[in-house]
């Protein structure tokens, strides 16, 4: 077996993981307990269990590793996923909490009596989609990374990877999932840290300047790779000898850009503005980010938690780009190589494993390895327990047995569980060669495109519509989703329309305007007054 102590220390990762499901194995009995944990989280905990939600494979790989092959522009990302923060603790925090229980649903149904199943009925399929296409990334990214340990093939272990997820939501719930989520967001954030500091020191001689005065020096890999000269003068470097190559390759590009200045790897204006659009407003609709402020106990813990997270969130994201810097220096004859060879996936995905190998052999990479691993699984155990939450809650529940017990209820969530783990597991063998930090941005596209605008509108919008919510919700989703798989498919336009690369530009306004348009033409506005001064505690 390749690397066995590097799998040990993923191993004991796992196994920690499993015992804290375990160990909170009995707050799986009613529905309050599986679904938020009794709302009995603390606000630290919950901060911290956010931040392992919400930075998962796409941040600490697909960020990282971007950065590493075409400098500063593989940044802007990481700056989306992080500004989004302040929006949904300016506008949907505290009302979120205030008005809500269990699911996002639950907010919408508070202001419409009479309107529950249409709303739960979209909000449900809404929740599965982004879940499970949430999922897709961290099971690609996982099964890179034991491709990179073991040398397994990819099948069996995107198959070990669901599995994994789904054993975690079943055994340990809600409750499980969080404790799970804060350890394992610790855990990546120690080895990301390791990574910055240790890097700094081999690298740079323990100066933190030396890593951009160097990135001014250096060709991107991106832009090397397309040269064919260059990809032959550096045929068959080490990374020992890095810095030759860096010299070599500046030498016959002497015009080419360096990792500092921007421009690389920049789309042109309409592809960056739905990416922007996308990443602003989707983290106002992911539903396994909003159901974490319900398992705190008031509106003042949700808001400290998302402060929480936003303090954690900062300082990772800032160290992720000098560790993409430091990646660069250090791999920079295989990233070059990678590249030239049609392998963008893998040198994205697994730069940073490859560093941890370099600066400190199978431990170090083994270190690595458990913190991506504890950022799929974190983030996959809080797709899951949302979408499940979704399904039994809000279809069972709400629509198909209005009368069932807890029991039935938490029964038919654990099944949920099993079967999209399944689905998931499926389409990660489809698109196992797309960049997980690009699958993760879809997601937000979708995300924006759904929810984002209903609940904006719903908490501070008196005029919004039950049937608005609906047909805003409904043309969102099939418009965003049209776009994304025509992007899967490379199909290049669709009824005449170019396909971006994420369809947020086309998919939030037409929502927006749909929910707008349909509010003006119909006229259950709910429960508003009484709603308003619940959402915002008046």
């Amino acid at each position: 077996m390749e690397n066995i102590v590097a799998f040990g220390v993923v191993v004991l990762g796992i196994l920690l993981s499993l015992y804290i499901s375990y160990y909170h194995r009995r707050s799986t009995a009613s529905t309050a307990n599986f679904y938020v944990a009794g709302g009995g989280i603390s606000p630290r905990v919950n901060g911290m269990a956010m931040f392992g939600d919400y930075a998962s494979a796409a941040s600490f790989l697909g960020v990282a590793g971007a950065v590493a092959l075409m400098g500063v522009d593989g940044w802007w990302l990481a700056l989306g996923f992080f500004a989004a923060w302040i929006v949904v603790l300016l506008v949907i925090a505290g009302p979120l909490k205030n008005v809500g229980k269990f699911t996002v649903a639950d907010v919408l149904n508070a202001r419409y009596e009479g309107s529950e199943k249409g709303i739960r009925m979209i909000a449900m399929i809404s929740t599965l989609v982004l879940c499970v296409m949430y999922l897709v990334p961290q099971i690609v990214g996982a099964g890179l990374l034991f491709g990179l340990l073991l040398g397994w093939d990819y099948l069996p272990t995107v198959i070990v990877t669901g599995s994994l997820m789904a054993i975690f939501v079943i055994m340990g719930g809600m409750k499980g999932t969080s404790y799970n989520q804060a350890v394992q967001g610790a855990i990546l954030f120690g080895a990301l840290m390791f990574l910055l500091i240790f890097g700094i020191i081999a690298f740079f001689g323990g100066n933190p300047v030396g890593m951009v005065i160097e990135g001014k020096e250096i060709v991107p890999p991106l832009v090397a790779a397309g040269n064919a000269e260059a990809v032959a003068a550096i045929a068959g470097m080490t990374n020992a000898e890095s810095a030759v190559a860096i010299e070599t390759v500046r030498g016959m590009m002497t015009e080419a850009p360096n990792a500092i200045s921007p421009g690389v790897g920049l789309r042109d204006l309409m592809n960056n503005a739905s990416l922007v659009l996308a990443l602003f407003l989707g983290v106002l609709g992911l539903p396994h980010i909003l159901i974490r402020f319900y398992t705190v106990s008031n509106a003042k813990d949700a808001r400290q938690s998302a402060e929480f997270t936003i303090w954690g969130l900062a300082i990772f994201y800032g160290s992720v780009f000098f560790v993409g810097l430091i990646a660069m220096y250090a791999l920079y004859p295989t990233l070059v190589e990678l590249l030239a060879a049609g392998q963008r996936g893998v040198a994205t995905n697994m730069t940073m494993p490859m560093l941890g190998d370099m600066m400190g052999g199978q431990l170090l990479m083994g270190v690595i390895a458990a913190g991506a691993m504890a950022a799929m699984l974190s983030t996959s155990a809080g797709l899951l327990i949302s979408a499940t939450t979704s399904l039994s809650h809000d279809l069972y529940k709400g629509v198909l047995r209005p009368n069932s017990t807890d029991a039935e209820q938490v029964r038919f969530a654990k099944i949920g569980a099993g079967s999209l783990a399944i689905i998931a597991i499926g389409m990660s063998i489809w698109l196992k060669e797309q960049n997980v930090a690009m699958l993760v941005a879809m997601c937000f596209g979708i995300a924006a495109s759904t929810f984002a605008p209903a609940l904006v509108f719903a908490v501070w919008w008196r005029k919004l519509t039950s049937q608005a919510v609906i047909i805003g919700m409904a043309v969102g989703l099939v418009s965003s989703l049209v776009f994304t798989f025509a992007a899967f498919f490379g199909v290049k336009t669709v009824l005449g329309i170019d396909v971006l690369v994420n369809p947020a530009l086309y998919s939030v306004p037409l929502a927006v305007i749909v929910t707008v348009v349909v509010s003006y033409l119909t006229s259950n506005r709910g429960n508003t007054e009484e709603f308003m001064a619940q959402a915002h505690g008046k």
